[in-house]
């Protein structure tokens, strides 16, 4: 009965250890930070914004690259415009992220609608490539020229994998 119990007692030690050993390793943090240009058209009919846009810039481990995003404001809601949507940043050697905007995202404008600051979140849904099994968000903040319809906008976040 006691070489039983010791047995029992050693066979639990190892897989505690084994599980512990798993998660240390299976949490590795990645710094991401790049920036991105590119030109966005927004479409308004009632109070809906339909937005579509498209850049190219450099984030780490993505190298140079391209992103773009889908989606739609509330232009009711003035100043400050809350917008979601979904979009993808490609980058060499097969390297993709699948984002949506986490809710908070917003575009405020000046008082001539024509320069807007942008602040959003990206969830990660799906990383391919060197960030394969990636998971986080990362923060996006920028500017946009509704008259020319360019922006600019900075990427930075952990991720983990």
């Amino acid at each position: 009965m006691k070489k039983f119990r010791y047995s029992m007692l050693a066979a639990i030690v190892v897989a505690l250890t084994a599980v512990t050993a798993s998660s240390a390793t299976a949490s590795k943090s990645i710094l991401i930070t790049g920036k991105y240009s590119g030109t966005a058209s927004t479409l308004i009919s009632g109070t809906t914004v339909t937005i579509a846009a498209t850049g190219t810039g450099k984030a780490t481990l993505l190298g140079a690259g391209k992103i773009t995003g889908k989606g739609t404001g509330d232009s009711s809601q003035q100043p400050c415009v809350p917008f979601g949507g979904t979009g993808k940043i490609t980058g060499t050697a097969g390297t993709t992220i699948t984002y949506k905007l986490a809710p908070g995202a917003s575009s405020c404008g000046d008082e001539g609608g024509h320069n807007f600051s942008v602040t959003a979140h990206l969830t990660v849904v799906k990383a391919t490539g060197k960030l394969l099994r990636a998971k986080g968000t990362l923060k996006l903040t920028g500017s946009f020229n509704h008259d020319d319809g360019t922006f600019t906008i900075k990427l930075t976040g952990t991720l983990k994998k």
